[in-house]
C-alpha cells in the first residue's frame, strides 16, 4: 500500500542548509557565467567600435588626405591665375605710366601738382577763350584729365595708392570740375550779353542752343517782353517750359545746362556705404600694486602647488602600479600597448586644410535724413544732370546818333533771379470765419497766377532705359545732397518717353532710379560657346540681360528691342567697363556691398560663394550652369545648390539634361534628386562620388573633351568669368 502523501520524512535542519548552500552556488555560478559573459560581450563590442572606429579614421584621414590634396591643387591653380593677373596689370600699369611721361600733346598730368595747378590757373585767367565753342572744346580735355584720375584711384596695383595721393587727386578733381562749371558759367555770361545779335528773327527773343559730346546748352533771353508767350520749347533737345506772365515781362533768361556726367552725388554723405561703428572695449587701468599682489599670491601657491605634487606624485605611482598587477591578474593587456597604440593612431593623423576664416557679416547704419532727401545707396543718377536757372538778361548794348553804348558789369557774374513759387496762403475772411472753398479757390488761383509753380515737360535722355517713372530731384547746396521737395504734377509717358512735372525751384535737377528695381532675379544660366566663349543670362525682375563673353572681354547683347541701348550693345569692354556702362543706362544687375540691405536675399556663407564662383569660372569653357529654386527652399547657409551639366554643342541645354548639385565648404557633389523633385534630399547620385570641390568633382566625372576644355581654358577667360559671376551676386540674389 502507498505511503500517504506528507507522510515522507521531513528535511533535516543540515539537509535544508545543504540544499540552501548548493543553491547560493549555483546562482552564484550563474552570475559569475553572466559576468564573464558580459564581460566578453563587452569585450566583443569595445573591440568592434575600436574596429569601427579605427576604419572610420582611416576613412576620415582618407578623405583628409584627398582634400588636402585637392584643396591645395585647386588654391594653387587659382593663386596661379592670380599672380599672372597681377603681372598683367602691372605691366599695363607701367605701359600707361610710361605712355603718360612720353606724351607730348600740351595735355597737363593731372597726378603733377605743378603741371595741373599751372593748366587750371591759366584756364581761369585767360579771358579769351571765354566763348562757348572754345569752352566746349576745352571741357573735352578738362573731362579726360577727370577720367585719368578716376581710373588712377580705381585701377591703381596692389598695395594701392598712399593717403596722400588719393586726397591729393580727389582735390585735382573737384578743381577740374569746378574749373568746367566757371568756364560754361562765362560762357553763358558772353552770350547774353550778345543776346541782342543772336536773336530769333520772328519771336525777336534769344533762342540759341549749342552741343557737343558731354555738355549741352540751351539759352531763352526774353528781349520782346511779350505777354502772349506763355511756353517756349527747345525742339530739338525735347524741353519745354512754362512762362508766367510776372517774367513775361521782365528782363529775364532761361538757361538749360545738360551734362551726361554728374559732379555732385559724390560729394554726398548718402552716396558711399556707411558701416555701423562698433562700440570698442574700455579697457580698465590695473594698479602696479594689485599687480604685485597677485604675482605674490601666485608664487606662494605655486610653491604649496610643489609640495602637494610630490605627495600626490608617490600616490600615483603606487596606483598606478596597482592597476598595472590587477591587469595582469585579469589577462589584461599592459596600459603601455595601450599607449603604442593610441601613438599609432596619433602618427596617423592627416593635417587638415587651412581654411581662411570667416569674415563677420557687416552691419550697415540706417538712414536717417529727412525723407525728402534722396538716398544714393538706394537710388542712382541715371541721364546725367541739367542746371534749369532764371538769370536776370545781361545789359543789352544800344544804337545812340552813330554811338553803341553798352553798361558794363564788373565782375562779370551771372545773376541768378529769385523765384520760389507761392503756396496759397489761406486767410480768415471778415467774420472771422475759416474761408469757403469758394474763398480757397479764388485764393489759390491768385497767387498762383503771382508766382505759379513753373511746368517743364523733357525728353529722356537717349541712351538711357527708364523701367518705370522717374524721381525728380534737386540739388541742395548748402548741404550737398538731393531733395524731392517742390516738385509736383509728376506724369510718365513710357512710350513716348517724356517726363512732365512742375517745379517750385529753379536750379541742378537730375531723375533718379530705383537702384535695385530689377533685384532679386528671376533665374539665371551660363552656358559655353566653345573653348574661352560663353554666354551669361539674366531674367531680372523686369528686363533679361545676356552678356557674351569672350577671352578677357564681355559684351551686352541683350535686350535687343530698346533702341536707348543701342550705342552700348555689341560694344566689347571688360567687366568694370560693362558694370559702370550698364549702370549709367539704367540697367543695374550688380549689387553694390550692402544691396542686401534693400533686397530680400538668399543667405549663404560667403566664402563658400566665393569658391563656387571661382570654380564656374574655372569650367565654364565645358560645363552649363543654371538658378536652382532649391538654393532658396533650403535655408541653409552652408549650402548652395545649382543646376549643371556638361555642354560641348552650342546649343541650349534641354531640362532632362540639367542635373542639381550641392557645394559645402568641405565638399562638392552630384545629387540623386532633379530640380522638380517635391522634396529636398542630400543622397549622392548614383555611380558618383562627393569630392572636396565643384572643380575635382567635374574633372573626375567629365568626358575627355571636356577635360581638355577645361585644361584649355586661358586665365584672362576665367577672369572675366569670375568678375561678371561676383560682379552679380547670383547665388544670392536669385
Amino acid at each position: 500500500m502507498p505511503p500517504k502523501k506528507g507522510s515522507g520524512k521531513k528535511l533535516g535542519k543540515a539537509e535544508k542548509e545543504k540544499l540552501k548552500q548548493e543553491e547560493e552556488a549555483r546562482k552564484a555560478a550563474e552570475e559569475e557565467e553572466a559576468r564573464i559573459r558580459a564581460e566578453q560581450e563587452e569585450k566583443e563590442r569595445k573591440e568592434r567600435q575600436k574596429q569601427e572606429e579605427a576604419e572610420r579614421k582611416k576613412l576620415e584621414n582618407e578623405e583628409k588626405k584627398n582634400r588636402y590634396a585637392e584643396m591645395t591643387a585647386l588654391m594653387g591653380l587659382i593663386e596661379a591665375n592670380s599672380r599672372i593677373l597681377g603681372n598683367e596689370h602691372d605691366r599695363r600699369w607701367k605701359s600707361y605710366k610710361w605712355a603718360r611721361y612720353m606724351r607730348c600733346d600740351g595735355s597737363p598730368d593731372p597726378t603733377i601738382p605743378g603741371e595741373i595747378n599751372t593748366y587750371i590757373n591759366l584756364r581761369l585767367e585767360m579771358m579769351t577763350r571765354n566763348d562757348i565753342d572754345s569752352v566746349l572744346k576745352d571741357s573735352v580735355l578738362d573731362l579726360a584729365l577727370i577720367d585719368e584720375l578716376d581710373f588712377l584711384l580705381e585701377d591703381a596695383p596692389s598695395p594701392g595708392l598712399n593717403p596722400q595721393d588719393v586726397a591729393r587727386y580727389k582735390s585735382t578733381k573737384e578743381d577740374l570740375q569746378r574749373l568746367i562749371q566757371v568756364k560754361l558759367d562765362a560762357a553763358t555770361i558772353k552770350l547774353l550779353q550778345e543776346a541782342t545779335d543772336r536773336c530769333d528773327p520772328e519771336t525777336l527773343n534769344l533762342q540759341y542752343i549749342v552741343k557737343n559730346d558731354n555738355v549741352c546748352l540751351c539759352l531763352w533771353g526774353n528781349l520782346s517782353k511779350n505777354p502772349r508767350i506763355k511756353t517756349f520749347e527747345f525742339t530739338e533737345k525735347g524741353f519745354s517750359f512754362e512762362i508766367p506772365k510776372i517774367l513775361s515781362l521782365s528782363d529775364c533768361a532761361y538757361r538749360v545746362l545738360f551734362t551726361k556726367y554728374d559732379h555732385f552725388s559724390d560729394r554726398c554723405k548718402s552716396y558711399y556705404p556707411r558701416l555701423k561703428k562698433k562700440d570698442e572695449p574700455v579697457m580698465e587701468e590695473v594698479k602696479e600694486e594689485k599687480v604685485e599682489e597677485k604675482k605674490e599670491e601666485a608664487e606662494g601657491e605655486k610653491k604649496e602647488g610643489e609640495g602637494v605634487e610630490g605627495v600626490d606624485g608617490v600616490e600615483k605611482e603606487t596606483t598606478e602600479d596597482l592597476m598595472a598587477m590587477l591587469r595582469a591578474m585579469d589577462g589584461g593587456e599592459p596600459q603601455e600597448k595601450e599607449e603604442e597604440v593610441k601613438e599609432e593612431e596619433k602618427e596617423e593623423e592627416v593635417p587638415e586644410f587651412q581654411e581662411p576664416s570667416t569674415p563677420e557679416p557687416p552691419e550697415w547704419e540706417d538712414f536717417d535724413e529727412d525723407e525728402d532727401v534722396i538716398d544714393l545707396r538706394a537710388n542712382n543718377v541715371i541721364g546725367g544732370v541739367f542746371d534749369f536757372n532764371l538769370m536776370h538778361l545781361s545789359p543789352q548794348p544800344k544804337a545812340v546818333n552813330n554811338w553803341i553804348i553798352t553798361r558794363l558789369v564788373d565782375p562779370p557774374e551771372i545773376q541768378y533771379m529769385d523765384y520760389v513759387a507761392d503756396t496759397a496762403v489761406l486767410i480768415p475772411n471778415k467774420e472771422g470765419h475759416s474761408p469757403t472753398q469758394a474763398d480757397k479757390g479764388k485764393e489759390t488761383e491768385t497767387k498762383r497766377d503771382e508766382k505759379p509753380p513753373i511746368g517743364v515737360t523733357m525728353r529722356l535722355a537717349d541712351g538711357v532705359m527708364f523701367t518705370e517713372e522717374p524721381q525728380i530731384a534737386r540739388w541742395d547746396y548748402q548741404k550737398n545732397h538731393w531733395r524731392t521737395d517742390g516738385f509736383s504734377d509728376l506724369k510718365f509717358d513710357e512710350e513716348n518717353r517724356t517726363f512732365q512735372f512742375k517745379t517750385s525751384h529753379f536750379g541742378t535737377m537730375a531723375l533718379l532710379q530705383d537702384a535695385h528695381i530689377n533685384m532679386p532675379f528671376q533665374s539665371w544660366e551660363i552656358r559655353p560657346h566653345k573653348t574661352n566663349s560663353a554666354v551669361f543670362t539674366i531674367i531680372a525682375a523686369i528686363v533679361e540681360i545676356e552678356i557674351e563673353i569672350k577671352d578677357a572681354m564681355c559684351c551686352l547683347s541683350r535686350p535687343n528691342d530698346k533702341p536707348e541701348l543701342e550705342s552700348i550693345r555689341k560694344k566689347w569692354v571688360t567687366p568694370k567697363e560693362l558694370v559702370k556702362m550698364c549702370r549709367l543706362a539704367g540697367i543695374n544687375v550688380f549689387p553694390m556691398v550692402d544691396s542686401s540691405k534693400y533686397v530680400s536675399i538668399q543667405n549663404k556663407h560667403p566664402t563658400i560663394e566665393e569658391r563656387a564662383y571661382q570654380q564656374m569660372a574655372l569650367t565654364a569653357s565645358a560645363m552649363a550652369y543654371s538658378w536652382s529654386k532649391w538654393n532658396g527652399e533650403v535655408q541653409d547657409k552652408e549650402k548652395i545648390l545649382f543646376q549643371g551639366t556638361e555642354c560641348l554643342n552650342d546649343e541650349p541645354v534641354p531640362e532632362e539634361d540639367w542635373a542639381l548639385y550641392l557645394m559645402t565648404k568641405r565638399r562638392g557633389m552630384k545629387l540623386r534628386m532633379v530640380e522638380f523633385d517635391d522634396t529636398f534630399n542630400d543622397e549622392l547620385a548614383e555611380g558618383t562620388q562627393f569630392r572636396s570641390n565643384l572643380y575635382h568633382l567635374l574633372i573626375s566625372t567629365g568626358s575627355d573633351e571636356a577635360k581638355e576644355r577645361i585644361k584649355e581654358t586661358s586665365y584672362e577667360f576665367v577672369d572675366c568669368v569670375q568678375q561678371l559671376l561676383m560682379a552679380t551676386k547670383i547665388l544670392t540674389y536669385a
